[in-house]
């Protein structure tokens, strides 16, 4: 198998090659200062630790959502279906009311909860790290939901839907190995 081939390291090429990692897609939801709901697309979510249930995503410095994640404040990451591209899209778009659109929210309880979503993580801010031009956010897991529902992936910049492989061709990794997992 050949190698990948190397590239001058320029912000175009290096998201290019982000962009070639299949992830899922979230909406990270909290509550401003002004006690405004905040909204913001994220695929940079992955689990930190199982004891204690921690988790982390990235938010840029330049967010105007930024100030609502200071440390133990509330936050919900929310997993998207795979009917929910145009939600993915409203809350990666800056500086509108990401609030006013009737996409299936509730206000209530603290932060706002998406529905219909995969899965749903509640949190609490324990630690904000520098990250280039990125704040690393690290919360703890209060709470989870979680629905029978086909994921969002996004890959190479576009949405798609996951679809497992051919029969007799996967293999379930949390059976038989789990010693082997470290």
């Amino acid at each position: 198998m050949a190698e990948p081939a190397a590239v001058t390291l320029n912000p175009a090429d290096l998201r290019r090659i982000f962009a070639s990692f299949t992830t899922g897609v979230t909406v990270v939801t909290a509550i401003s200062d002004s006690g405004a709901p905040v909204g913001i697309t994220a695929n940079s979510v992955t689990s930190v630790s199982l004891q204690p249930p921690l988790l982390l995503w990235c938010l840029s410095n330049r967010s105007s959502g930024l100030s609502a994640f200071k440390m133990n404040a509330p936050f919900a990451v929310h997993v998207l279906s795979e009917g929910q591209a145009d939600i993915a899209t409203h809350f990666a778009r800056p500086g509108h009311q990401k609030f006013e659109i009737d996409a299936g929210w509730q206000a209530n309880p603290v932060p706002p909860r998406i529905v219909d979503v995969v899965a749903r993580v509640d949190c609490q801010v324990q630690a904000l790290y520098p990250g280039g031009d990125h704040t690393i956010i690290v919360g703890e897991v209060l709470a989870v939901a979680l629905q029978a529902l086909k994921p969002l992936v996004f890959h190479g910049s576009r949405f798609g839907r996951f679809v497992k492989a051919a029969a007799g061709s996967s293999h379930d990794v949390w059976s038989g190995d789990k010693d082997a997992w470290i």
